[in-house]
């Protein structure tokens, strides 16, 4: 009972007030509707009578009827047949007439009888509209010439709208199943130039909106309500059918589930009190329910297995904070030591970044280093690289350690041609503010290392070391002679790379790097190398990166 109380009754008032507020939104929907469609049908009898407005400006002008407006050609001439192409060519027209002063025609076509025209000329020359006999069409009268101000014309070019034109203008659109009610009228006059009626609507029982056309004419459209209160009944009918099903589900789901609720919350409670006591593992709650309380269990076991992992990071962690080595940690594969891998060493540096320092303040400094080593960082974690040191500006990546990477000379590869793509993006957003451009030298070297810990039990970092990792910073150094090369490589790195990508490098001969007493061959990638795309394999995923 309490839960049928706690069900049907705030359902009873959300679908009241559910009710209402849908019925709210049908009636302004609605009145939207009435009100759109008065505005549409009111902007095709206005292009209407703007297009005849132009007929008539367009007749005006001819020198014919210039000429039969002053007397110096009564007969015409040829203006007859404008008039009657003009006619036949526009369907809209019923007629066309040149009226003298007083509205007697002076030639019509087809013909016309004497028309009344106003007595006080038009503002400017404006076009004046004449409704005829309600449902009968209307006349645009222009006055002939343009009257100067209180004077009266010589005479009028009158068009003739057919009604079966204005009936067509408030006629809405094919295919509209809308049941609208409209009417062309010129207001304060009650006089009906155009109706339609589809099918014929009470307005004491319709939404009523009218919308302006030109000076006084206007549109009246009406729409019943019939579709309004057919909408709210179904809504009413839906919300009762919704009613009854969720009582009688209601009803069973709390006879089904009475009983055994209470017992597997207090299974809950219990493993809540173990997670207080700090005994995570035994916090477990063994639930096999498919509802919303066994997702919980799930939950909760989930919570219990996260915070004992956590536990283990936090003495794990505070040696050693490297993600890349973090499951060899958790599962005691490392220790304090090393052991030799064969890697690929990328060393990455900023050159002239000492002068650039100079000029600016240590928090810009700071804010340029974070910014950039977060590009670089995610440029070669997206080809697997283990960032495994930074030095002020320099960067030290290790491919192939702490895992093995048979992959390891091709990821480095892609890893410098991505760290220059994402310095190139960096610069260009560095320019919108005026901050000086950053170069950077990338050295690849291929070879032996020692990769493990280094430090003491209570405090050491994963790290590598060799000679692998001098030579990638010497020949990072040749940056300074050649800018226009993206990475420096050594020949282990070339002879490891598939012949396409041999291919691309550029020998530099051999070179005396700095340290060494024997002189090493050096190959660089030139920076408007294209290497081509690269095999899925060698990515990571990007959720993996982030």
């Amino acid at each position: 009972m309490a839960v049928l109380l706690f069900s049907i009754v705030p359902l009873v008032i959300a679908g009241s007030l559910s009710l209402a507020e849908n019925a709210q939104r049908l009636r302004v929907e609605q009145e939207r509707r009435t009100r759109q469609t008065a505005v549409l049908l009111a902007g095709r009898v206005r292009q209407l009578m703007l297009s005849v407005e132009r007929m008539g400006g367009m007749l005006a002008g001819t020198p014919g009827t210039l000429d039969l407006i002053s007397g110096a050609n009564p007969h015409g001439g040829t203006l007859y047949l404008e008039l009657r192409s003009l006619v036949r060519s526009h369907p809209e027209l019923d007629g066309a007439h040149v009226l003298d002063s007083r509205g007697r025609p002076l030639l019509s076509y087809p013909g016309g009888p004497r028309m009344r025209v106003p007595s006080v000329p038009s503002i400017g020359g404006a076009p004046l509209w004449r409704p005829r006999s309600p449902d009968q069409g209307a006349d645009m009268l222009l006055p002939l010439p343009v009257p100067s101000a209180g004077a009266a014309p010589a005479g009028w070019i009158a068009l003739g709208v057919s009604p079966a034109a204005l009936a067509d203008s408030i006629a809405l659109p094919e295919g509209d199943p809308s049941e609208v009610q409209a009417v062309l009228s010129v207001a304060g006059s009650g006089t009906a130039v155009a109706t339609l009626a589809h099918p014929a609507i009470d307005e004491d029982d319709a939404l009523v909106s009218e919308a302006p056309v030109h000076a006084l004419w206007q549109v009246r459209a009406a729409q019943s309500l019939a579709t309004y209160r057919a909408l709210v009944r179904e809504d009413l009918l839906r919300f009762g059918a919704v009613a009854l099903v969720v009582s009688c589900l209601s009803a069973w789901v709390a006879w089904r589930y009475a009983r055994a609720l209470a017992r597997d919350v207090r299974g809950v409670a219990r493993s809540a009190r173990a997670i207080l006591k700090g005994h995570y593992l035994n916090a477990h709650v063994e639930l096999q329910r498919d509802d919303e309380l066994g997702l919980l269990s799930q939950s909760f076991n989930h919570m219990s297995w996260e915070l004992e992992k956590r536990e283990r990071e936090r003495d794990v962690f505070g040696r050693l904070v490297s993600p890349e080595v973090r499951d060899q940690l958790l599962q005691g594969e490392l220790i304090l030591g090393g052991y030799e891998v064969e890697v690929t060493v990328l060393l990455s540096d900023i050159r002239g970044f000492t002068q650039l320092c100079e000029e600016m303040k240590p928090r810009d400094i700071v804010l340029t280093l974070n910014e950039y080593f977060t590009r670089m960082t995610e440029a070669v974690q997206r080809y697997g690289g283990y960032v495994n040191n930074f030095m002020g500006d320099a960067m030290v990546v290790v491919f192939g350690a702490p895992k093995p990477d048979e992959h390891r000379v091709v990821r480095a590869l892609y890893a410098a041609v991505a760290m220059q793509r994402a310095l190139d993006d960096f610069n260009r957003e560095r320019a919108t503010y005026d901050a000086p451009t950053l170069v950077m030298g990338i050295g690849l070297a291929s070879g032996t290392a020692l990769a493990g810990q280094i430090g003491s039990p209570e405090r050491c970092i994963y790290t590598v070391i060799g000679d692998t990792v001098n030579v990638a910073a010497r020949l990072e150094s040749l940056s300074k002679e050649h800018p226009d090369m993206a990475a420096f490589a050594n020949p282990a790195t070339r002879e490891l790379l598939p012949a396409d990508l041999q291919a691309l490098l550029t020998p530099m001969g051999e070179r005396y790097l700095k340290g060494r007493d024997r002189s090493v061959d050096v190959y660089a990638l030139p920076r408007e190398a294209e290497l081509p795309p690269p095999p899925a394999h060698l990515m990571r995923a990007e959720e993996e990166v982030l």
